[in-house]
């Protein structure tokens, strides 16, 4: 078991929009059913400031493995709460890849 599955406690999903298909809008459909990912943290101001558009305790970031079919504009649901994804970002460490994702608080 590596560092980051032990890391990894919370399950997740994601949503995408489907756009309009004949003149209907389609709405949001699953995507990924099961996703393990780090705890949803508030973002770091220095960060926050970084990604256009985030705001300091209104954001929450996390950490999945791999590069999973994430982007901006996806749902990110955790506990049936859906927090829209307001970034995306490659990182690598120690030779492996991870995604961290950048999460709008809705209020």
């Amino acid at each position: 078991m590596s560092s980051f599955d032990r890391l990894a406690t919370v399950t997740a999903s994601t949503k995408r929009d489907g756009g309009i298909t004949n003149g209907l809008e389609v709405g949001y459909a699953a995507k990924i059913a099961t996703l393990s990912c780090s705890p949803l943290d508030p973002i770091d101001a220095e960060i926050a400031q970084r990604v256009d558009g985030l705001s300091f305790g209104e954001s929450l970031q996390t950490f999945v493995q791999g590069d999973p079919d994430i982007k901006e504009g996806d749902l990110f649901v955790v506990n049936t709460v859906e927090y829209p994804v307001r970034a995306v970002a490659e990182w690598n460490w120690k030779g492996t890849d991870y995604l961290m994702i950048y999460l709008e608080v809705v209020k």
